[in-house]
């Protein structure tokens, strides 16, 4: 099981950096309408896939381990966080500031979790 919780907690963290990426290439742009069929809604639901079994996952854990300074209030609000930045990633009028706010969020919580799951 917890092989499973760390690649799904990595692919996260690759997902994630690849909507700060799109984000970051898609503010340089003149003009960037995302097309949302196809575009959007696949990443989106792709990503909330893995996000859904991830966070079932590492709750899981969690209720099994009892890691010290995560617990599963923070498992949802990152789930939550890895929707926005997934589909705010494809607009130009999304706030940078508050996207890396939720990135840096969301990789505080993965990261602490390839941490105490690897350290077991």
């Amino acid at each position: 099981m917890y092989t499973e919780l760390l690649a799904k907690t990595n692919l996260l963290k690759e997902l994630c950096v690849q909507s700060l990426s799109r984000l970051e290439d898609v503010k340089q742009r003149e003009t960037y309408e995302a097309d949302f069929y196809k575009e959007v809604k696949p990443f989106v639901d792709d990503t909330m896939e893995i996000a859904d079994s991830w966070r079932d996952l590492a709750i899981a854990w969690i209720k099994r381990e009892f890691p010290k300074n995560l617990h599963p209030n923070q498992i949802d609000a990152t789930h939550e966080n890895i929707q926005l930045i997934s589909i705010q990633s494809f607009y130009q009028d999304t706030k940078v500031k508050r996207f890396k706010n939720m990135y840096e969020s969301i990789q505080y919580v993965l990261d602490g979790i390839l941490e105490k799951v690897t350290t077991k």
